[in-house]
Formats: C-alpha cells, sequence, structure tokens
C-alpha cells in the first residue's frame, strides 16, 4: 500500500517487541499482592512454629508482625498501612468464631490471600 500524500510506501504493522518496562509491569502483575505477601508470610511463620498448638493472641500478633516488618519495609506509610488494611480485611468473619490451631489459621491465611 502506498502513502497518497507522500508517494512512498506506509511501513506495515509490526508486533512490538516487549521492552524492559513490559517485561517489568508483566513481572509485577504475576508476583502476589503486598497484602497477599503478608498472610502468606504469618502463614509460614505459624506453620514453622509449634503448627499443632492453638493460635494465642501473642502468636497472632508476632506472626503479623514479623510478616509486617519482612514485606513492608521499605515502602511509604500509605502504602504499608493499605496493605495491612487489606490484608485484615481478607479475614472472613468465620474464621475467628472457632478456635483453631497455629496450622488451620495458617490455611485460612493461605486461603485468603489467595483472594487477594
Amino acid at each position: 500500500m502506498r502513502d497518497r500524500n507522500r508517494g512512498r510506501g506506509v511501513p506495515a504493522a509490526r508486533s512490538p517487541q516487549p521492552s524492559q518496562i513490559t517485561e517489568a509491569v508483566r513481572e509485577l502483575l504475576a508476583s502476589p499482592s503486598l497484602s497477599a505477601q503478608i498472610l502468606q508470610h504469618a502463614a509460614e511463620h505459624l506453620t514453622s512454629i509449634r503448627p499443632t498448638e492453638p493460635l494465642t493472641l501473642a502468636g497472632w500478633g508476632r506472626a503479623l508482625a514479623r510478616a509486617d516488618a519482612q514485606i513492608l519495609t521499605g515502602y511509604p506509610p500509605a502504602i504499608a498501612q493499605s496493605a495491612s488494611f487489606r490484608a485484615m480485611a481478607a479475614l472472613d468473619s468465620v474464621m475467628w468464631t472457632a478456635s483453631r490451631t497455629r496450622g488451620e489459621w495458617a490455611l485460612c491465611l493461605t486461603a485468603a490471600a489467595s483472594t487477594l
């Protein structure tokens, strides 16, 4: 096909080559969100230490504090708070009604992380 105004050929449409930015965006979209990473890290902590014992309030606090420190260090406060709020909002109210072991909580946290 020729360009009527310029009298020369129109360049054929080419498929764009993936650039570094495209690859970075693709990798970013494939990785779990910060909220999901918090829940996954807390679940790993709960399963690594006495998974058959009941989860105490102190154990819950330590698991979340370690996850926050590991995942959110270096992010601006607004991003860290948003990720923490989203992680806690992903927990279903039914999870809190029954007493569970650390391992059972880890399974619940992993399931909740998969929804984020």
